[in-house]
């Protein structure tokens, strides 16, 4: 079993290439789940309507809604069901968002206990062209989707996942997101391949 995660800012593509990459191994036999944080949980509701600004809680209390959410999430998965687990974003978010304000080594302690991804695909795309997509294909504008938190953003994520790459040996490939659609989609196909991901394909 290969648990795979996609990781990136908002708009970057997450949703369309994480179905993209599942249609791909269920024709080719596999069987797969995709699944998504926040969850459709009752915690994960509690979170997304926080990032939708209907709720409000203080940024601590969001850490550990999210650490809270991901532990219901993984007790809730049965990984030796499938061949493939995918993830429409991880712990990795949860570090990259949060740790603006709070402490990381407090994300990370409270994560701990967190399943290690096999692969972090991350969908690398300038946060102009991120909020270009937002506007265009949402009707809502979420907590951190404007152009300077974006840009604060994906410098976190390259910062972080650098660190967690040396630190943790977490296997990190890096996508070119700003292609057309199909293009990065067989790049991640590609990146798959080359790091022996894909069995018997």
């Amino acid at each position: 079993m290969k648990f795979i995660v996609f990781e990136g800012i908002d708009g970057s593509g997450l949703s369309t290439q994480s179905h993209l990459l599942k249609e791909y191994l269920l024709m080719n036999g596999k069987k797969v789940l995709l699944t998504k944080e926040p969850t459709d949980g009752l915690i994960g509701m509690l979170i997304r309507n926080t990032l939708r600004k209907r709720i409000k809680f203080d940024e601590m209390t969001l850490a550990l809604l999210f650490a809270a959410d991901r532990t219901d999430h993984l007790a809730n998965i049965k990984f030796a069901h499938y061949d493939y687990v995918i993830s429409d974003r991880y712990y990795i978010s949860n570090f990259t968002y949060q740790s603006q304000t709070i402490d990381l080594n407090f994300l990370i302690e409270i994560n701990r206990y967190a399943r290690k991804p096999d692969m972090v695909l991350f969908l690398d795309v300038k946060p102009e062209t991120c909020i270009e997509r937002i506007i265009h294909n949402r009707d809502h504008i979420e907590l951190y989707e404007n152009i300077e938190q974006l840009k604060l953003v994906k410098e976190n994520y390259l910062k972080i996942l650098k660190s967690m790459q040396s630190e943790n040996n977490l296997v990190v490939t890096y996508i070119k997101g700003d292609k057309s659609i199909e293009k990065v989609n067989k790049d991640i196909i590609s990146a798959l391949t080359e790091a022996n991901m894909l069995e018997n394909i």
